[in-house]
């Protein structure tokens, strides 16, 4: 009786596991010759396919995505998704409300569980065994076209100047501040929207500051081809570490669709700051080689850390080499947008602007 007690806690969990590797393995195939079909469906509309899953039409970019789940049933997970050049963030279900301003992605929740727009992608999303209508497809290539954008208004700016008196050493190494020109100045910023990566009131920031010089971001980010599907691959131009970007959007789009692993830094020059030419450079030599940099540029900026170094705090940093009116830059822009403006004496911390009940 033993030995069969031990046969039946060895053997059964094993057997178990076999027949999930079996079904995994056989609906990976069957998930295959899906994707053939949709693949059919998109070149049959005139979409271009220009890479797996993606496709480009008239310059604007389609993909979509598939997935094994769920696993016991006949059908797969699919998601569509076409590129826009404006941003918003949000998700409707079938059989909730649609709020009126979405009342254009309506008719999708017919024939999908769920649609909305994800940064720059306009979704729909659900379980099929059965490839989407075409009509599916051009529906939300239309709905990409419509300038669908969040607004920010209201809110609050955070400032500090200076450096704190005990400054982590993941943000100023004890020998990179010698390095700063006699002149320069650092100012802290933040405008939390509920994460710490870059929103367009940032940009905006940034763009007033660099009142009218060419913007460099910094980045080791490879794949972006999330700013090709949404904008188009014109406007976008690479040089080792430094992206140029057209549309003011980008950054944005960027940084969001890859968690934060877009934005690097930013300097603003009248050309091309050199020293990131290098194919291939690592994140952790940007700030000591936009020091370098620093003497010809009108500012540097980049996200810092929060104080455990272990996500983004929100809160970007600003360092100027000549004198630049941050300060008055920060209150014109919080006048335009009805914000107010804190200022802090302490690393910002999301609570300062945040209560904890929220």
């Amino acid at each position: 009786m033993r030995l069969i007690g031990v046969a039946v806690l060895v053997l059964l969990p094993a057997a178990v596991i076999l027949a999930v590797w079996l079904r995994l393995k056989w609906k990976e195939r069957a998930m295959d010759a899906f994707s053939g079909e949709v693949q059919k469906v998109f070149t049959g509309a005139g979409w271009e396919p220009v890479g797996p899953g993606r496709y480009r039409r008239d310059l604007r970019g389609f993909k979509f995505e598939l997935s094994t789940n769920p696993l016991l049933a006949r059908g797969f997970t699919i998601r569509l998704a076409a590129g826009s050049t404006t941003l918003h963030d949000f998700e409707l279900r079938r059989g909730r409300p649609v709020p009126e301003e979405f009342e254009s992605y309506a008719p999708l929740l017919e024939r999908w569980p769920s649609a909305g727009k994800m940064f720059t992608d306009c979704y729909a999303a659900g379980v099929f065994d059965r490839p989407p209508p075409a009509g599916d497809i051009e529906f939300l290539a239309g709905l990409a076209e419509l300038p669908l954008e969040k607004t920010f208004r209201g809110g609050t700016f955070t400032i500090r100047e200076g450096f704190e008196k005990n400054v982590p050493q993941w943000h100023w190494r004890h020998d990179q501040r010698p390095k700063l020109p006699e002149d320069a100045r650092r100012f802290c910023i933040s405008y939390w929207t509920g994460s710490p990566l870059l929103n367009p009131p940032l940009i905006r920031l940034f763009t007033l500051l660099a009142a009218g010089s060419p913007m460099y971001y910094l980045s080791d980010a490879e794949d972006l081809s999330c700013l090709e599907d949404a904008f188009g691959r014109e406007g976008i131009s690479r040089t080792g570490a430094v992206v140029e970007l057209r549309n003011p959007a980008m950054p944005v789009a960027a940084d969001l669709h890859t968690d934060g692993r877009f934005f690097g830094g930013l300097l603003v020059a009248p050309e091309r700051p050199v020293g990131f030419e290098a194919g291939g450079m690592p994140r952790r030599l940007f700030h000591d080689a936009a020091l370098k940099a620093l003497g010809k540029c009108l500012l540097y900026a980049r996200r810092l850390w929060d104080d455990e170094f272990s996500w983004y705090s929100g809160e970007y940093e600003i360092v100027c080499p000549r004198p630049l009116d941050v300060q008055g830059t920060v209150a014109k822009l919080a006048t335009e947008m009805g914000s107010q403006v804190l200022e802090i004496d302490r690393r910002f911390n999301k609570r300062i602007v945040q209560p904890l009940e929220h």
